[in-house]
Parts: structure tokens; C-alpha cells; sequence
């Protein structure tokens, strides 16, 4: 996502700008560069928050790469992808949707669905793969 990109492109920039004062020799008290990480962290509640209210104003399934403005808010080209997906577990785990990201490699692929509707056969998703008599691949048999 661009976003993402717009992002990483700014930590960069503020990492020129700290290399910069380091070789000038003019360094200020404190450093007006915000800490990615912790601009992320507090970003994924609130990124999690427009998931959830995007679900409730549509009531369908969407990729987060279509709807890229409205899921990072205004943390738009302040935080990485990585934050989006933390923000997914987040909903996930307060029960506001079955999606975790398990299994998807690309955060921008990622389809939340609401409540009770999934993507996979019976609404929801499939266990370990069956072995030999029907046993799970743990061979539990159930």
C-alpha cells in the first residue's frame, strides 16, 4: 500500500535528519523524531476502530488494500502495514470479526468479514488437515 511506503519513506527522512545533527555537531536536547514503534502501538487501537466501524457501515467483506484511506485514518502514511495487521488481531481477538490474518503473507490481502461470515465452507475455519482413519493430523482422531 502506499501509505506503507509514504511511511517507511518518512522514518528514513528522519533518520537523515538525526545522522545530519550528529555530523554537524549540533545536537538539540531532545529529539522531535517520534518513535515508529510507539506511534504504531498506539496507532492499532484506532486503526482496529475503523475496521469495526467499516464493518457496521457496510455489513460485507472487504480486502484492506480497498480501503486503504479509511482503514489507517489519520495515521495514513504514519504507520507501516504491520500496524494494520496487529489492528486486525486486535478486532479479532474482541470478537468483531473471525478474520486474524493467520495464513495471509501480504497484510494488504487480508478480507475482513463481519461477524459470523467467513470466506471458508460452514463459516468458519477449517481444522488440521484429516490423516489416515480419519485422524487429525495431531492423531486425535476427533
Amino acid at each position: 500500500m502506499f501509505g506503507d511506503t509514504v511511511a517507511r519513506a518518512r522514518d528514513q527522512w528522519w533518520k537523515t535528519l538525526d545522522a545530519r545533527e550528529e555530523e554537524s555537531g549540533k545536537l538539540t536536547l531532545f529529539s522531535l523524531r517520534p518513535d515508529p514503534e510507539e506511534v504504531a502501538e498506539r496507532a492499532a487501537p484506532e486503526i482496529a476502530k475503523n475496521l469495526e466501524e467499516l464493518l457496521l457501515r457496510t455489513r460485507r467483506p472487504f480486502k484492506l488494500v480497498d480501503r486503504t484511506l479509511e482503514v489507517f485514518g489519520d495515521h495514513y502514511g504514519r504507520v507501516t502495514e504491520p500496524a494494520v495487521r496487529k489492528a486486525v488481531r486486535l478486532l479479532a481477538a474482541a470478537g468483531k470479526t473471525p478474520s486474524d490474518g493467520v495464513g495471509v503473507p501480504k497484510i494488504r490481502e487480508i478480507t475482513i468479514y463481519p461477524p459470523g461470515l467467513t470466506g471458508w465452507p460452514g463459516g468458519r475455519r477449517p481444522g488440521p488437515p484429516a490423516g489416515p482413519a480419519g485422524q487429525t493430523a495431531a492423531g486425535s482422531g476427533i
